[in-house]
């Protein structure tokens, strides 16, 4: 008998091959002993220094070389109540962690013995029938031959009945669910109604049901067996019941994960076990076991879920989680999980290679190399530094909570790590190697539906380079800057308007290697950027919801996803990238990328650097160079062919037109998209890379998306000093009613503002307004890019908290030549607003056509010192119109109609329907 890919222990594999030979008629008795013998040694864990040897009637089979050990298992083999001969084991040394006199374990003592009582079965049956010497008597007829699967369920009879018990019910559960006849009747003994005594049976009242005796269930396992040998073929139950004996062997897999609170370095060392007994193209575990371990893993480390659990269960397997459990990092005794981005992007990643279906184009998309510190690495860190009191800052004023932070967090990059986690960390760096990493927050509740804490957390870049002493410094100083960002206001502020507070966010961290090549100094990838399945926004009435938004930039993704300076990403539809944003070149050299972040490998820095500058010291080495920029010539656009661009002599203009009509770009998003949508069910947020060579998936997560408000009907009868403002592009579906107040940031008096404390006082003032005014009963009014992390003078320089009781967020937009303004969408800023169910709305007051109702928002009361006193310098720049007090009895209402993209903001009167 041979089964290479057999998963079962070395005992029960010795039992099978032991089993096939005593079937084997063509082989002789002595030829039987020799193998035997030789096959014993595979029933011991240390195979190498095993030898067996078997005497029988004066002679001697035994495997090469057999040197006699005081580590012996001997067994007689008697015929006939006469010993003939014995089975003899040996270990050479003494590798076992046991007593030093005895190596051997109770099982394999078992195996010698049985093996020697079934050859003297064997032998018993052979003479009879071939030798005179030992029978007197004439020798009986030969009994019929038994096949393989009736020898391995009588050994295991013997060695295993509990074994034998399991394997009898999955066969008579096998024969009831192919139909066999009669199987049902069988069972139908243990039925109550059948064997109860009495005038009516128990079964289904509240007394205990009656007890059947256990000859009633060996005949039953008995008459199981007699179906079964005429039913199915012999091959076809020897291999059923191998098949069955090696997943119940690997059933402690099952059992094991059900423990929720089973330790990391239990788990990991029986995953790894599983893993290296068994092989992935061969099923090891019966499907509902497998299934049961998949779930159980997933709610283990990555989500309790229930619609992830649904949806990852199919595509995730033990063997994937055996290569994850290999980079994972947390405290030994921990049962915390990876956070929700690593639970995205294991997910995003396994749908893709599983759902390729040959397409090349998906099934080139990799995964930077990665490592995760599971969440509960936080509660270390804090019990180490006896800082667990800060749990409870949560529940302090949001003001409190933004003075205290700066301290806190040097209060972290102080602290220590304990020794364990301090060689964890230090282990996972040097398998990474130096080269730029980031480190990532993956918080319980980050990236899941609806919550996605974009940008609420740290997310940091290291060159990692210089001595291994200075680089683990680095990433130690990284992981406790993310740490800290848990107590941060923003954080804080979105976890309390979600009714979170209560819920003890664990931060679990991503270390992966950054995306990109070094070019001279510099390391970078070729583009980054942040794909979308659904377009919130449409800059077209022919772009469809469904079409989804790409936007992206050369160099590091960070400029994709915030609102940086004066800078601007490439947006395009995969779904219609014909249609553009910008279409004229003075359009788009206008708004095209001026700047790029990369890593600086001798300062060891995260860089912002003109783009020129990059591509005049990096030429020819710049990856895709030729498919992302164009040549502005004379006013004209041309894309370079390759080799034909100088960045010394060409003015370049970064525009991405060769990437998306001359490379597979465009269709290998789409079809991601596509992927990732229809498996998770729901419109999907990716975060990707390109290194030159491929495409890497850096982040998966459920798409924050507007409710559809369904049709609105725009107001006919307004009177005309009634209107406050009105759009015409770039609107979705939206009702705003029941406004009381108008927050106004005048962009003129805003652009005046010289002192940059100023330009932070506004920001102060509005976070304060926003604390202060009725939830929802207000809106907010300002100059172009509110929530810029970079250039204050753009925009107010808001983050979330100070923008999270609003309704409507309107960006007043005045032209500056004939220009497209840059749009929020797909920024973290932007998916704060749709998460936070905040409408938006672009003003372009200087366009034709369009109403700015200036006079009214400049000369109306303003409450603002009313409110603020300590503000009363700002009361130019930021006005507080209460609609009340100007209007009586009215209110200011915006309706926004998506399908004919018009928006119009109005006073409207209590007694107006």
């Amino acid at each position: 008998m041979s089964d290479k890919n057999f998963g079962q222990s070395r005992e029960l594999q010795a039992i099978f091959a032991i089993a096939a030979l005593l079937a084997r008629e063509d082989l002789s008795l002595t030829q039987i002993l020799q193998v035997v013998a030789e096959a014993l040694p595979k029933g011991f864990k240390y195979e190498e220094v095993c030898q067996a040897r078997i005497h029988f009637w004066g002679e001697c089979f035994e495997t090469k070389g057999f040197t006699p050990s005081p580590w012996t298992l001997r067994a007689p083999i008697v015929v006939r109540g006469e010993t003939l001969g014995e089975v003899e084991v040996v270990y050479l040394e003494n590798r076992s962690s046991r007593a030093p006199g005895n190596p051997f374990h109770l099982d394999q003592k078992k195996l010698v013995d049985l093996t020697a009582q079934k050859l003297g079965q064997l032998a018993e049956v052979r003479i009879a029938q071939h030798s005179g010497e030992l029978v007197p008597a004439p020798a009986p007829p030969a009994p019929a031959q038994k096949p393989e699967w009736r020898y391995i369920l009588d050994l295991l009879k013997e060695i295993d009945p509990a074994l034998h018990h399991r394997l009898i019910r999955r066969l008579m559960n096998h024969a009831t669910k192919v139909g066999v006849p009669g199987v049902q009747k069988l069972i139908a003994v243990f039925d109550p109604a059948i064997y109860a005594t009495g005038e009516a049976s128990s079964h289904g009242s509240n007394a205990p049901l009656p007890k059947r005796d256990m000859a009633t269930m060996v005949k039953t396992f008995q008459e199981i067996e007699d179906i079964a040998s005429i039913v199915f073929e012999d091959e076809d139950l020897t291999a059923l019941l191998k098949q069955w004996m090696r997943q119940d062997k690997l059933g402690f897999l099952a059992i094991a994960t059900e423990k929720r609170d089973i330790p990391l370095v239990e788990i990991t060392e029986i995953v790894d076990r599983f893993c290296r007994e068994t092989n992935e193209e061969i099923p090891a575990l019966a499907s509902q076991d497998d299934q049961n371990v998949r779930v159980a893993l997933i709610r283990r480390f990555l989500t309790e879920n229930l619609k992830f659990i649904g949806i990852a269960k199919r595509h995730l397997t033990v063997y994937d989680f055996g290569k994850i459990l290999n980079h994972v990092v947390g405290p030994a005794q921990g049962n915390g999980k990876l956070g929700g981005k690593a639970a995205g992007l294991i997910l995003g990643a396994r749908i893709l290679k599983r759902k390729a279906g040959g397409n090349a184009l998906v099934d080139s998309v990799k995964t930077p190399k990665t490592w995760y510190i599971t969440s509960d690495g936080i509660y270390n860190f804090l019990r180490h530094n006896s800082l667990e009191d800060l749990w409870s800052l949560k529940f302090s004023p949001v003001e409190e909570v933004r003075q205290t932070f700066p301290y806190l967090e040097q209060a972290f990059k102080n602290s220590f790590f304990s020794p364990e986690m301090y060689q964890q960390i230090q282990f996972a760096m040097d398998d990474l190697g130096e080269g730029p990493l980031i480190v990532r927050s993956s918080s319980l509740l980050e990236d899941s539906e609806g919550m996605a804490f974009s940008g609420k957390y740290r997310s940091l870049f290291l060159a990692n380079v210089g001595s291994r002493e200075d680089r683990l410094e680095a990433l130690m100083d990284a992981v406790c800057e993310v740490y800290a960002s848990v107590f941060g206001p923003d954080p804080i502020q979105y976890r309390a308007e979600r009714g979170l507070l209560d819920f003890v966010e664990e931060m679990g961290i991503i270390i992966q290697k950054v995306v990109g090549r070094r070019v001279g100094k510099y390391f970078f990838p070729a583009f980054a950027g942040v794909a979308f399945s659904h377009n919130e926004y449409r800059w077209s009435p022919r772009l469809r919801r469904e079409d989804g938004i790409v936007r992206m930039v050369a160099g590091l993704g960070t400029r994709a996803v915030d609102r940086l300076g004066s800078d601007f990403p490439f947006m395009l539809s995969p779904g219609q990238p014909k249609i553009r944003v910008n279409v004229t070149p003075e359009q788009v050299t206008h708004y095209a990328q001026s700047h790029m972040d990369v890593i600086n490998l001798e300062t060891g820095r995260f860089e912002t650097l003109a783009v020129e500058d990059i591509l005049k010291e990096a030429g020819d080495d710049y990856p895709l160079l030729e498919q992302i920029v164009s040549v502005l010539e004379d006013g004209f656009l041309k894309k370079p062919m390759k080799g034909m661009v100088s960045a010394d002599k060409d003015d370049l203009v970064v525009t991405f037109s060769g990437l998306v009509e001359r490379t597979d770009f465009v269709p290998q998003i789409r079809a991601i998209l596509a992927i990732l949508q229809e498996a998770l069910g729901t419109a999907v947020d990716m975060e990707f890379a390109h290194d030159g060579d491929n495409l890497y998936l850096l982040q998966c997560r459920p798409q924050s998306r507007m409710e559809e408000e369904g049709l609105m009907q725009m107001p006919t009868k307004v009177a005309f000093d009634h209107k406050i403002f009105s759009a015409s592009k770039f609107i979705t579906n939206g009702y705003v009613p029941g406004i009381r107040y108008i927050v106004y940031v005048d962009p003129e008096e805003y652009r005046k503002i010289p002192d940059l404390a100023d330009l932070v006082s506004i920001a102060d003032a509005v976070n304060r307004l926003n604390g202060i005014l009725p939830r929802r009963k207000f809106i907010l009014m300002g100059p172009g890019r509110w929530g810029s992390r970079g250039d204050v003078t753009l925009g107010v320089g808001i983050t979330y908290s100070g923008i999270n009781n609003t309704s409507l967020l309107v960006e007043i937009a005045r032209k500056k030549g004939n220009y497209v303004p840059d749009l929020s969408f797909g920024t973290h800023f932007f998916q704060d607003l749709v998460e936070a169910k905040i409408h938006y709305l672009a003003l372009y007051p200087d366009d034709e056509g369009n109403l700015f109702n200036e006079e009214f928002l400049t000369n109306s009361p303003s409450v603002l010192t009313q409110l603020l006193p300590e503000h009363t310098r700002l009361e130019k720049a930021v006005r507080v119109i209460d609609v009340e007090q100007v209007f009586p009895g009215c209110h200011l209402e915006v309706v926004m109609d998506g399908n004919t993209d018009r928006a119009l903001g109005y006073i409207r009167g209590a007694h107006e329907h």
